[in-house]
């Protein structure tokens, strides 16, 4: 079958699943989309998983101004033909939290340009590049660069409440996954707690306080 007959195809299966309710909900919630028919994201991935690995369909796919089809070329990409263009040219669609979350969180980190994006999304006051970091950084295992990264960012930029949230969570997961770097996440963390600026502040009390320290 040949590429625009399985994007159509990818597009009916996942229309019979729209929810108007969802759709609504996320637009009431700030998460807003040129088109979104409040597909359940497990139904997206399931149908998804019927086409990978297909990069050419996956860059297609993610063309369309659908949420679903977005969410789903992230699932249907294959990580070892993705170019570092590519990945600069897909996080221009990083436009509210969940399309962040989800492009990042289950494609980009898998991809070898993850420890790369991580360090140059880092800076700047972009909100959706700088929660991109984060919640790349969430999936990382090499204990050598999370403590080089903490390093570089002991005066993180946690202004934006996305950034914070992401934040949040990728440090209590890596350091309830891996117990090599839990020591060093807890001291990035109590150092948080000493900033005069009340978000980082915060942040570093709500690590401390999930981790029981």
């Amino acid at each position: 079958m040949e590429t625009k007959s399985k994007v159509d195809e990818i597009f009916r299966k996942l229309v019979r699943f729209k929810n108007g309710i969802t759709a609504d909900y996320m637009r009431s919630s700030g998460i807003f989309y040129e088109r979104n028919y409040g597909v359940p994201f497990a139904d997206i991935k399931r149908i998804a998983a019927e086409y990978f690995p297909n990069h050419e369909l996956a860059k297609k796919l993610f063309l369309r101004k659908e949420r679903e089809m977005k969410i789903a070329a992230a699932f249907i990409d294959n990580p070892d033909e993705v170019s570092c263009e590519q990945i600069d040219e897909w996080s221009k669609s990083f436009f509210n939290t969940e399309i962040t979350e989800k492009i990042c969180c289950n494609f980009f980190c898998k991809t070898p340009f993850a420890m790369q994006k991580i360090e140059e999304w880092n800076t700047g006051n972009n909100k959706f590049l700088l929660q991109a970091s984060w919640n790349l950084f969430s999936k990382i295992s090499d204990t050598n660069f999370i403590q080089k990264f903490l390093s570089e960012t002991a005066k993180a930029n946690f202004d934006f409440t996305n950034v914070q949230f992401a934040a949040i969570q990728a440090l209590i997961s890596i350091a309830s996954n891996n117990e090599n770097a839990k020591n060093n996440i807890l001291l990035y963390a109590e150092n948080l707690t000493k900033s005069t600026n009340i978000n980082t502040e915060f942040a570093g009390k709500e690590i401390l306080a999930f981790l029981d320290y």
